[in-house]
């Protein structure tokens, strides 16, 4: 495996052709993951500024002197801010007599900018969006591998609170436990607020865990992550406690379905449409259409939701080799219950299941 050295300057040199083709001496990068991709470093409230010559210079400030010494490679230029970040980036770019630059547009909002532009009058600042992203979206190696390491640690931890699912139990309780079991397994945190869901509130997509207590004869829909070196896993199971009425297992089953469906529709060639058609065109056909509502799944790495936005929409993204997305239809009968099945899958030509968590039948606790 490359050092981690030689991957920076691989993700940056990708980075500066981006940046000559854009016909631009520099770009300002404002992300926090998108600076972590591009020179290792860890900290928060710094600003990278790329140049088409090669020159790559952090801002940063004292508090993250050590972080700084102990991530970066020694080729990135620091400067240590004592000003505010507007009179910092002023004297950088007289320095380097820099007349224009591209700058992150999804990170800048619109009062920032126009202290930039006051502080910076003769720098004229170009927006643009998705530049870091459309380079994050193929993972290389080591991306893969702490993707990886993530998903163990969630698969080692669901399967530590199965036997603590019990009745009487609130989903708060069970979320606090299994975030527990992540982070001492060597998880940094959970990679999104945990969603435990179950009874009738397995039927909101996005339930959050709540003070509801669990009860027998219900589905629990579980929604977890975490992060690990940065990197994130996106994992759901939808389980039972005891017997549960029988259109619960029916629509567990074609969930189930329209999942296999999706992750095989996963190849390179496809788009993330033809994942869609796949997984919906099963639910659809067995008449439930109507109750599943969202896009079956996302891109995944520094961030929890990668080629998820209106510049970048999954469905319109031809998938190449090296992508890890998630696959998750779902079916939501509403004051009834419902199911979503969820997993993170490498793109190839024969799409790999990352996420080895049992799923095959509806588990019944």
């Amino acid at each position: 495996m490359s050092s981690m050295e030689e991957i920076i300057k691989t993700r940056l040199t990708k980075l500066i052709t981006r940046i000559k083709e854009e016909n631009n001496p520099a770009f300002l990068v404002f992300s926090d993951t998108s600076i972590r991709y591009l020179t290792g470093f860890t900290g928060e409230e710094a600003q990278l500024l790329v140049e088409a010559d090669g020159s790559v210079t952090l801002l940063s400030d004292s508090r993250f002197a050590s972080q700084i010494e102990a991530n970066l490679p020694k080729f990135i230029k620091i400067v240590m801010k004592t000003k505010s970040v507007p009179a910092e980036l002023n004297d950088l770019f007289v320095a380097k007599n820099l007349q224009k630059t591209l700058i992150e547009g999804d990170f800048v909002s619109a009062t920032f900018l126009e202290s930039l532009k006051s502080a910076m009058p003769n720098v004229t600042f170009t927006l643009v969006t998705e530049i870091v992203e459309q380079l994050r979206m193929v993972k290389d190696d080591s991306e893969i591998a702490l993707i990886e390491k993530a998903i163990a640690i969630s698969k080692e931890s669901f399967e530590a609170i199965l036997p603590k699912i019990v009745a009487g139990k609130t989903e708060l309780q069970l979320a606090a436990e299994l975030e527990f079991e992540m982070k001492s397994r060597g998880a940094t945190g959970p990679s999104f607020e945990t969603i435990i869901a179950s009874g009738v509130r397995s039927a909101w997509p996005h339930g959050s865990a709540s003070p509801k207590k669990l009860a027998n004869h219900e589905l629990i829909t579980i929604d977890y992550g975490c992060f690990y070196g940065g990197y994130v896993s996106d994992i759901t199971r939808t389980v039972a406690l005891g017997t549960v009425d029988a259109k619960l297992e029916e629509i567990y089953n074609v969930v189930l379905a329209a999942n296999k469906a999706g992750i095989k529709a996963a190849q390179v060639g496809n788009t993330g449409a033809d994942v869609d058609f796949a997984a919906r065109s099963i639910i659809n056909d067995a008449g439930y259409g109507q109750y599943f509502g969202h896009g079956i799944g996302h891109g995944i790495g520094l961030d929890i939701h990668e080629i998820n936005s209106p510049t970048m929409r999954f469905k319109e993204t031809k998938l190449v080799d090296n992508l890890v997305i998630t696959v998750e239809p779902g079916i939501y009968l509403p004051d009834f219950g419902g199911v979503r099945i969820e997993d993170d899958v490498l793109t190839g030509a024969s799409p790999k299941v990352l996420t080895d968590i049992s799923k095959d039948e509806l588990l019944i606790l």
